[in-house]
């Protein structure tokens, strides 16, 4: 319907400038054939040349099958234009045994409007393959994200019921309330980021009920910290961003076994720049372990696809200490 509008508008402007030049009958049939040679030219380009022969770097076919097409729109505009009153008044003033001409400003006058048609449908074209291939290409980057936020959920499921498998072998009373815990996080992590942010102060709660999740195993855990008082609540981020540094920083402060392991986590906003930082100790057998995991993988592939250049983060692998410290731009 929009493109009927389009045409019917073009041939309106083109009768009327045809017809400041000539009679109604005359600025028809020049609009007539203009617009139908256009709109064959156009159409058979958009649906046909382009897609089989441009696209797929057949040029020659290309170029001939236009060529074809100029010279046919060039025949057809002079055919028409034998039949208008102008021209037939001008036959008129002929001196007897002349005849008309196929000369050089006549082709030009009608091959101009091909040309145009076909420069038209190139544009056109070339225009809606930009478009689907940047949407192809954003469809992918939704894609990843969604795979690589889901990824992040095995993960931490997989860390979870290990507490609480831990928690029901022992019989322990606090594995109901262990249950009831993880039901929450599952909640947060399938529903809490529909909308692909989460307010700080969601992902705040997160990571409280995990470290909450955590002590279940063991009361005697003191030397867990977690600071967020110093954040704007209002500020919007990614969702489950920041647990995979946490997950990390548990599996290898290796808390249990070591007298002085601690993880000290702090959260706090300057502006719209959220700063976040875990600091972890190590244990010795664990030294010359590989760090990171999947986990780092994923957020850092994830930072890369939500915040493009709006992020620093830093990761210092001491000989006792392991600290990371991402400053996040959540102004975008």
């Amino acid at each position: 319907m929009k493109q009927v509008a389009v045409w019917g508008i073009y041939s309106f402007f083109l009768f009327v400038l045809f017809k400041i030049i000539a009679d109604t009958t005359t600025a028809v049939l020049h609009t007539l054939g203009i617009v139908s040679i256009q709109v064959l030219v156009i159409y058979s380009n958009l649906k046909w040349i382009l897609p089989i022969y441009y696209a797929k770097n057949r040029y020659l076919i290309y170029g001939l099958l236009n060529l074809l097409l100029l010279v046919l729109g060039v025949w057809f505009n002079d055919f028409i234009t034998d039949f208008t009153p102008y021209h037939l008044e001008m036959e008129e003033g002929l001196e007897a045994g002349s005849f008309h001409l196929f000369d050089l400003e006549m082709i030009f006058t009608h091959a101009m409007p091909i040309i145009l048609a076909l420069f038209v449908s190139l544009f056109i074209f070339i225009e809606k393959r930009r478009k689907r291939q940047e949407q192809k290409e954003l469809e992918m980057v939704k894609a990843e994200k969604m795979f690589l936020v889901q990824q992040t959920n095995p993960h931490f499921l997989f860390n979870t019921l290990n507490n609480i498998y831990f928690l029901t072998y022992k019989h322990s009373p606090k594995g109901s309330q262990a249950i009831m815990q993880l039901s929450k996080m599952l909640d947060y992590s399938l529903y809490g980021g529909r909308e692909g942010v989460v307010s700080v102060t969601d992902e705040i709660k997160y990571i409280t009920n995990f470290i909450s999740l955590y002590k279940l195993r063991d009361s005697s855990l003191n030397n867990i910290s977690f600071d967020s008082s110093s954040v704007n609540p209002d500020l919007k981020i990614a969702p489950m961003l920041l647990i995979p540094f946490i997950e990390n920083a548990f599996k290898y402060a290796n808390l249990e076994d070591i007298n002085d392991g601690f993880i000290t986590i702090n959260l706090y906003s300057h502006g719209k720049i959220v700063v976040f930082s875990c600091v972890n100790s190590k244990g010795l057998h664990r030294l010359k372990q590989k760090r990171g995991g999947i986990g780092i993988v994923n957020v850092k592939r994830r930072l890369d696809l939500f915040y493009p250049d709006k992020y620093k983060l830093a990761i210092n692998d001491e000989e006792k200490e392991y600290t990371i410290k991402l400053e996040l731009d959540t102004d975008v």
